[in-house]
């Protein structure tokens, strides 16, 4: 018979997808399961409290949902005898004490700002932000490497760095180099240039033990420059040294990396880093405004939230914009005084920009949190099929574009596939008025208002 938590646990992976399960279900151990309580070991105190705050709910949920009465789950932290300041049960009376790791110096360039503790967390990151976790509790050995991407200003740079302080605070015996892709080429062309190359390759093949590298993409075309990632990369890999980097598009999309590169930035986990849904973008508000002190409203967090949906830092940039003219004017906070500051500059940018196929699949992409890659690609997932079929009904109906034409700019689709889904939406809109309403929205949000 089944036990209730390998049940439960059956029936949650699905929901959550493969990657996720593997990271944070799957190392935990089954030690006895019973009706009224499940005993279960976890490798790390950081696994544990991890499953307990994001994952428990939801097992619970599972066996809920199955008719069974949910037991107490109890979680042991399993003890590494090996692990460095574990300590001998019967270790010698006259034993010298243990002598504790040099502690290396602080990494440079690391933002004190950008930290776990100050980054919010949703579905849009969620297993960036996990996976981030996780090789800042056990560097070079849960993923490596490890490869955050997505659009500008989404937070794939607060995660590198976030790794980088909780590895220094957790591990501090370990070398962290922090820089970005740009100034690693410049130092490798300098290191040429003025013949020292043996220090360059001292500081990052031998001195190093962990390897943060934001915009990996900027190498791509440098053939010097990739050639001596690619042996950098070799040898901290093979020793087991933690890498991480950061794109903003996957390994396979960067044009002139080289494929030997491009394998191996696959060899570890890849995980995008997508634009903020309207929970978080209200979370990121909140935590700000708490941060610098400015006084704004719920409600009106909220509808700044919705209507700033690009990135992070323009969610930020409009915040703090909209309370320094509040306080410039002595002024309340107020969604009118937002409109007044932010709205009637939106409307004004949308009005003298023309509208194209662009214009409409960057705005559906944001509306619907997906990539415009995928509105371009082959996947027929609802979740990217159906803002595809919109977009492709908005292009023609706001742009006046053929349908051959709005198929080539998605990806090369025939133009019959463009018109089925322009039938498709209108067909569907007559009896959906939740489509209705959001294809009203994105239509309001494309063009604007109409003058008064």
């Amino acid at each position: 018979m089944t036990d209730i938590w390998t049940e439960a646990l059956r029936g949650l992976r699905p929901l959550l997808g493969t990657e996720t399960y593997d990271l944070w279900l799957r190392p935990l151990e089954l030690v006895e399961a019973h009706d009224d309580r499940v005993r279960l070991r976890a490798p790390s105190q950081f696994m544990k409290e991890w499953f307990e705050n994001h994952y428990k709910e939801a097992v619970l949920e599972q066996m809920r949902s199955r008719g069974r009465t949910p037991p107490a789950i109890d979680i042991e932290v399993a003890i590494d005898a090996t692990a460095p300041g574990t300590t001998d049960p019967s270790p010698a009376s006259d034993a010298p004490a243990p002598i504790p790791p040099a502690r290396a110096p602080a990494p440079s360039g690391l933002a004190e700002r950008y930290r776990f503790d100050t980054f919010i967390t949703g579905a849009s990151n969620e297993l960036a932000a996990s996976a981030a976790a996780a090789v800042a509790e056990e560097p070079g050995h849960r993923f490596n490497p490890l490869l955050l991407y997505g659009g500008v200003g989404l937070g794939k740079t607060h995660l590198l760095h976030a790794v980088g302080h909780a590895i220094h605070d957790n591990h501090p015996e370990l070398r962290i180099v922090y820089l970005s892709a740009e100034r690693f080429m410049n130092e490798f062309i300098s290191a040429v240039r003025y013949n020292q190359f043996d220090e360059f390759r001292q500081r990052y093949r031998e001195d190093c033990d962990v390897l943060l590298i934001d915009d990996i993409q900027f190498i791509a075309g440098r053939d010097r420059t990739m050639d001596e990632f690619f042996h950098v990369f070799n040898a901290l890999y093979e020793a087991g040294k933690q890498i991480m980097v950061t794109a903003d598009r996957t390994p396979s999309e960067m044009q002139g990396m080289e494929e030997r590169l491009t394998s191996r930035l696959n060899w570890g986990l890849v995980a995008d880093v997508k634009a903020p849904d309207l929970e978080t973008r209200v979370a990121i508000l909140r935590q700000k405004a708490e941060q610098d002190g400015i006084g704004i409203p719920d409600d009106v967090c909220v509808y700044l939230a919705t209507l700033v949906r690009s990135n992070v830092r323009e969610l930020e940039g409009a915040l703090v914009r909209v309370s320094t003219f509040a306080a410039l004017k002595g002024k309340p906070i107020t969604e009118a005084f937002v409109r007044e500051v932010l709205g009637e500059a939106a409307e004004a940018e949308r009005r003298l920009a023309p509208i194209t196929v662009e214009t409409v699949q960057k705005a559906v992409a944001q509306y619907f949190s997906v990539r415009i890659t995928d509105l371009k690609g082959p996947r027929r997932h609802k979740g990217i099929a159906r803002p595809r079929m919109i977009a492709m009904y908005l292009s023609r109906e706001l742009t006046g574009s053929s349908f051959p034409e709005i198929g080539l700019r998605f990806g090369g689709k025939d133009h019959s596939t463009v018109i089925n889904a322009c039938k498709r939406m209108a067909a569907i809109q007559e009896e959906d008025p939740e489509l209705r309403a959001t294809i009203a929205q994105l239509r309001a949000q494309i063009v604007g208002p109409p003058r008064p």
